[in-house]
């Protein structure tokens, strides 16, 4: 045992204090000697105490116990020894002793505490979930680190099969020895079974239409096998073979041409007789093709667009022309184009992932993007809050306007049980409540709301009231829950009898179910009734359950429209489109001819415009350019750029009621050309090339340019298989060349924009990607027992066998410290209040030697009866003095009263002084027997009270000295 100081320099406050201390005692002579003593010792005591805390005074002393954290590798490599490692921390959990402690970390891709340090020798089944994806020892390595206690010896048990794809293990294990912390090696066995997979897929990553190029898959098996191998372009499937492969790598090169430009991607697929991980089968690449640019042309209804698109045929540009269902899924569909046409496509039919895909490919990957009016197109058409409208130029409410008539809304929406099911985690419910609360989003501080939710009998969620406090209302809607039958009638009915009489210019109600009622009622009647207050309603049917024929007789008796969806998700977007085309003033229909705005070259070589008899009104943002408008300044065409891309509104339609004259009008099909080319990226040859290429779990862009500056701005947007984006610089490294590192740890296709300032100060771009098949955990089979014999060798540990060998006495000694510091400041806290009782008070010893009698008898009340007779002899001593005195005094008045008996009092100074008698206490005489009658004594003879007390405080003064 041995003490020391981690702040040891502040020992030399010592001679620094204790001097003034001594000063102090040397001039305090005029103070008892004790006192001066006393207060001495304390001050000393606590000056001490305090600048032994500040030093950080410690016992430092050897200890046994062992603290060992066993870490376990659970990445996909490991996924099938998982037993065996918690049988083997299961047995050496037995060898340990009473005071050892284990815990565990399991890793991956990540690290997690599965069971933290305890002396228990109880183990629990590992529970952890952590990536799997990557082998990230180091990870692992540090949170073991950070367990480990400083009062202990230390060990890592390590139960990994070696093949590390992330992080630097042998740095840390190196870090970790250099701490007395000693890693020892379990190796996890993985069989290696036979395996075939495909090592890598090679497609020229730039082409030209119609240029020839190799398909190049390289096949590697530990095994000669037959093989099924498949070869697909965007999903289609364009080659089937079976093929013999031999041990080792077998490289297979087929030729391909490609006709058309944009983005295309290939997957390869192999099928073997012989194989034990199916994961690594399958491969994929990219390959973009430079020229003439293609164009997607949506339509939401057969053959609506057909003027755009012969206006799109005139200007030479491929053109593609789908329903919604056939937009592409993914955002590599979607690189394969320039330019994406919305025309008129009601939101509902377009799925929630075509929307973000939409959204990225615009904002980070510079794809141009036009939405086309009509009545299901903008705000009618459900865009509201979407990420369509965040990529749009405009917003699809309206903002300011003071002249919106008001609406009375009522939404009645099913409750019952059915309602709660649902799928991705998400009910029914809770996007009908979700719906209800955008579609109060939409209406003005005009307007009223009223929320029925029923299930067996119906209830007013939100009574019918004015929009005053929409977070309230808000609030209500999401009470709803879900539970009970379905009865329509009674809430519709309940619906009716409050809108009846609103004071609003349109009425409207939308009712939602997912089943049939379980009540009857004369709904013909009651439509009827709503028709003549002027009421509407529409009706919205979730999955095959709904009463559809009754649902659609109710939209067409309540002058409403009737939806069926067997897709959740699109509930928020009917009911915001809805609420939308019953406030009507979102479809403004009136001829007028458009005002020109913000200069753009989206007119350029156009002269004059012809009239449109209508539009989809909108509220343009703060930095769109706004180019044409209505009288009502309500944006008909407006456009801005967005991320890397740029995207336009025009809120007409495509040439039916409102721009008929536009189709016959001769600068048609050049107003489209400049539309499209202000939207289209600009991909031409631009003095940039980029590549890409993967190294451990980072993507490497590389930049050439035919101009070069250390200071110029080279800029990145990679976006990932998951649509998350990251932005990073390129840094010069060399004349014309710039380059610049991402994260690519997730399997699939990496999307990448890089744009650079050139001399002019204008902005270049060129674009490209990365492909990763999957998981670098599926390269390799079998335990790597060379890495792990080089960490054992690092951590100055072994390769175990045995579970007892987990808590074998191997380890460095090691010293535990115990801190004093903190008792010291409790002990400098308590002197205090002594050094100033002890200055302030005059405590002699006595006072100590009483206090510490009746401090022994508080807590052993027979204690003191040892010490009792010599304080009874000073008590009765003391007695027996004033006694004495007290029987001097009264001889003596005794006396003075005898020698005064039979003479008369005299007067003094000729007054007339009364005399006194006092009857004295029986003294006996001689014969012992009391006299026969009291004495009297004149007044002016015996003694005065002051007298006599001053002689018995003199007496009592004597008995103390």
């Amino acid at each position: 045992m041995a003490i020391s100081f981690y702040n040891p320099l502040f020992l030399l406050l010592l001679p620094l204090l204790l001097y003034p201390l001594y000063l102090w005692w040397r001039d305090s002579r005029q103070l008892q000697r004790f006192r001066r003593n006393l207060i001495l010792g304390l001050r000393i005591a606590l000056l001490t105490s305090l600048i032994l805390a500040l030093a950080g005074l410690q016992f430092r002393f050897t200890v046994d116990r062992q603290s060992v954290v066993f870490v376990v590798d659970l990445s996909a490599s490991c996924e099938k020894s998982r037993d065996a490692a918690e049988t083997f921390i299961h047995a050496a959990l037995k060898q340990k002793q009473i005071d050892d402690q284990s815990g565990i970390v399991v890793f991956g891709e990540n690290a997690r505490i599965d069971q933290s340090l305890t002396s228990s020798s109880i183990l629990t089944r590992i529970e952890s979930l952590i990536g799997r994806d990557h082998s990230n020892l180091s990870e692992g390595l540090k949170l073991a680190d950070a367990m480990m206690p400083g009062n202990s010896r230390q060990r890592i048990v390590l139960l990994s099969d070696g093949r590390e794809n992330d992080g630097e293990a042998l740095q840390e294990v190196k870090s970790l020895a250099a701490k007395n912390i000693r890693v020892d090696v379990l190796p996890l066995v993985t069989q290696e079974g036979p395996d075939v997979s495909i090592g890598s897929l090679e497609v020229p990553q730039k082409l030209f239409a119609g240029e020839k190029f190799s398909v190049k898959v390289r096949i590697k098996s530990n095994v000669a096998t037959s093989v099924k191998l498949r070869l697909y372009r965007d999903q289609s499937l364009i080659k089937e073979e079976n093929v013999q492969v031999r041990r080792g790598e077998n490289l297979l090169v087929y030729s391909s041409q490609l006709d058309q430009s944009g983005f295309f991607t290939f997957n390869a697929g192999i099928e073997a007789g012989k194989d034990t991980i199916a994961e690594n089968n399958e491969a994929c690449a990219f390959a973009q093709v430079e020229g003439i640019p293609r164009i997607l042309l949506v339509e939401g209804n057969p053959g609506e667009a057909r003027a755009i698109g012969s206006a799109i045929d005139s200007l030479g540009l491929q053109r593609e022309t789908i329903a919604p269902d056939g937009l592409p899924r993914t955002l590599a569909g979607l690189k394969s184009y320039g330019t994406i046409i919305l025309c008129n496509v009601p939101a509902e039919r377009l799925a929630p992932e075509v929307m973000e895909n939409i959204h990225a490919a615009v904002r980070d990957l510079g794809i141009g993007l036009i939405m086309v009016g009509g009545e299901d197109s903008f705000g009618p058409g459900g865009y509201f809050k979407t990420p369509i409208e965040k990529a749009l130029p405009v917003y699809m409410d309206l903002r300011g306007k003071k002249e919106i008539p008001s609406l009375g809304l009522i939404l009645v929406i099913d409750k019952s049980g059915s309602m709660g099911g649902g799928s991705g985690g998400y009910g029914k419910i809770e996007l009908a409540k979700e719906a209800a609360i955008q579609a109060t989003e939409v209406l003005g501080p005009l307007d009223s709301i009223g929320v029925i939710a029923f299930d067996d009998a119906a209830q007013w969620v939100v009574k019918f009231q004015k929009l005053n406090d929409l977070a309230a209302i808000q609030d209500d809607i999401g009470t709803i829950r879900a539970d009970g039958g379905t009865s329509i009638f009674p809430s519709l009915n309940l619906a009716y009898a409050a809108l009846k009489d609103a004071k609003t210019k349109y009425k409207h109600i939308i009712l939602l179910t997912d089943g049939q009622s379980a009540t009857s009622g004369d709904y013909y009647f009651l439509a009827r009734r709503m028709a003549k207050a002027g009421i509407s309603m529409s009706t919205v049917a979730v999955g095959e359950g709904a009463d559809q024929l009754l649902l659609q007789d109710l939209a067409s008796w309540g002058q409403g429209r009737y939806y069926f969806s067997d897709d959740a998700y699109s509930i928020p977007r009917i009911f915001t489109k809805e609420t939308m085309k019953a406030i009507k003033s979102y479809l403004v229909e009136e001829s007028f001819y458009p005002l020109l705005g913000a200069h753009s070259s989206v007119l350029e070589g156009i002269n004059q415009l012809p009239a449109l008899d209508g539009y989809v009104a909108t509220t343009p943002k703060k930095t769109a350019s706004v180019v044409l408008s209505s009288p009502r300044r309500d944006p008909v065409l407006a456009h801005w750029q967005y991320g890397l891309g740029r995207s336009i509104a025009f809120t007409t339609d495509a040439g039916g009621r409102w721009s008929g004259s536009w189709v016959s009008w001769g600068d048609y099909n050049r107003f489209w050309g400049n539309m499209l080319s202000w939207t289209l990226p600009r991909t031409a040859d631009n003095g940039l090339q980029l590549q890409s290429r993967l190294e451990g779990n980072q993507g490497l862009i590389s930049l050439e340019s035919n101009e070069f500056s250390v200071s110029r701005l080279s800029e990145a947007v990679i976006v990932n298989p998951e649509l998350h984006r990251q932005e990073i610089k390129l840094d010069a490294v060399a004349p014309g060349r710039y380059e610049g590192a991402f994260a690519a740890r997730l399997p699939g296709v990496y999307f990448m924009n890089v744009s650079q300032k050139d001399a002019g100060g204008g902005m270049r771009t060129v674009s490209g990607g990365l492909a990763i098949s999957y998981s670098p955990e599926y390269h390799y089979s079998g335990t790597d027992y060379g890495y792990l014999q080089q960490l054992a060798k690092a951590g100055e540990g072994s390769i175990l066998t045995e579970p007892k060998e987990a808590f074998k006495d191997n380890l460095h000694p090691a010293k535990a410290v115990y801190d004093l510091w903190p008792w010291l400041l409790v002990v400098a806290v308590l002197l205090l209040p002594l050094d100033i009782a002890a200055r302030r008070l005059n405590i002699m010893p006595a006072d100590f030697k009483a206090g510490w009698i009746k401090l022994r008898r508080a807590f052993r009340p027979d204690a003191g009866t040892a010490e009792t007779p010599a304080t009874l002899e000073r008590l009765q001593a003391k007695k027996s003095v004033l006694k004495n005195m007290e029987q001097e005094s009264k001889d003596q008045q005794a006396k003075q009263n005898t020698s005064n008996r039979g003479i008369p009092n005299q007067p003094d100074s000729g007054k007339n002084v009364e005399s006194t008698k006092v009857k004295a206490s029986p003294v006996p005489d001689k014969a012992g027997s009391p006299p026969e009658k009291p004495i009297e004594r004149s007044s002016a003879a015996a003694p005065s009270g002051d007298e006599r007390m001053s002689r018995l405080l003199e007496a009592k003064k004597r008995v103390k000295k």
